[in-house]
């Protein structure tokens, strides 16, 4: 079996071991599966926190962030390592009844099912994570993976890709902190619309920070939940076009700036200096850096 005690967040190779023995033996893999299904658990819980907090401009660049994200999740692997909070052991409880004992009498074809149950078992719950919201690993790989979403979303607008990948990078902190529903899984809010009386959809009730009066305040507020990031930059663009306050922002089209100006002045976003963070990611290393890699087609990002 794979030793706790040497584990890390990138061992990579623990998790294809864990498979292997999961097809031998489920029963003797079911507790380290558990413990991996507690550690994302235990993740989840830490990013929530991290995404309801206040942020600090001294320690939100993006390498303090991306070193803490890797503190946060080598510190999910040991606390679940290390007795964990207990979701573990109850998992275990729950799933040994429905693993067969393999050194019990069965037939060929019975044992054959029984090998496919324990794998579902088995790699369902490792996989859990991965089936269900898209990954950004760096700013570069946020940038590729919306880019062709905010080219489609720029032309309805009137305005460049550049602008909106500059602001889905403000509402998510380039993707690291989406929204999360209750049950852990992602909201896939890239632009963090909330859901007023007229959203029939899904919705996540989360704490958030706006600003009456330049002064910030913690409330409780609900924001919208997509099947997809897809479906996120359709209801963005949708979002914009039905209300008529942000007629102003997309009739014409203008400088990357001001359509930011425009729908920030219609009530976009509280935080009086919204314009200026967006502003400042744009004109930014970062995103300058990304925009290089991208098809060359694609890289000057402007109105065309």
């Amino acid at each position: 079996m794979i030793n706790a005690s040497q584990q890390n967040y990138l061992d990579f190779d623990a998790l294809s071991q864990l498979k292997t023995e999961a097809k031998k033996d489920a029963k003797s893999a079911l507790k380290e599966v558990a413990s991996e299904f507690e550690t994302i658990f235990v993740k989840m819980m830490m990013k929530s926190m991290r995404s309801a907090s206040f942020g600090d401009e001294l320690f939100d660049s993006e390498s303090a962030k991306f070193y803490r994200d890797m503190y946060d999740d080598q510190l999910s692997q040991n606390l679940s390592k290390n007795g964990g909070i207990g979701l573990a052991d109850v998992l275990v409880k729950q799933l040994e009844r429905y693993v067969p004992d393999q050194t019990a009498e069965h037939s060929e074809d019975k044992i054959s099912k029984s090998k496919k149950a324990e794998e579902s078992i088995a790699v369902g719950i490792i996989e859990k994570e991965n089936s269900e919201e898209m990954v950004f690993s760096s700013p570069k790989e946020f940038v590729h993976k919306l880019w062709p979403l905010a080219e489609d979303a720029a032309k309805e607008l009137g305005t460049s890709p550049k602008v909106i990948i500059a602001q889905a990078a403000l509402e998510t902190g380039w993707g690291k902190h989406i929204i999360r529903n209750s049950d852990g899984s992602s909201s896939n809010n890239i632009f963090n619309i909330k859901a007023d009386n007229r959203w029939q959809g899904k919705y996540s009730s989360i704490d958030s920070v706006e600003y009456i009066g330049n002064i910030p305040r913690r409330e409780t507020a609900n924001f919208r939940s997509y099947q997809s990031v897809d479906d996120s930059f359709k209801d963005y663009v949708s979002f914009l076009k039905t209300n008529s306050r942000y007629d102003k922002a997309i009739d014409v089209e203008k400088r990357e700036s001001r359509y930011i100006e425009e729908i920030h002045a219609a009530g976009y976003a509280t935080d009086p200096n919204y314009v200026k963070k967006i502003d400042r990611i744009i004109n930014d290393k970062p995103l300058a850096d990304a925009m290089k890699t991208l098809p060359s087609d694609r890289q000057n990002g402007g109105l065309g």
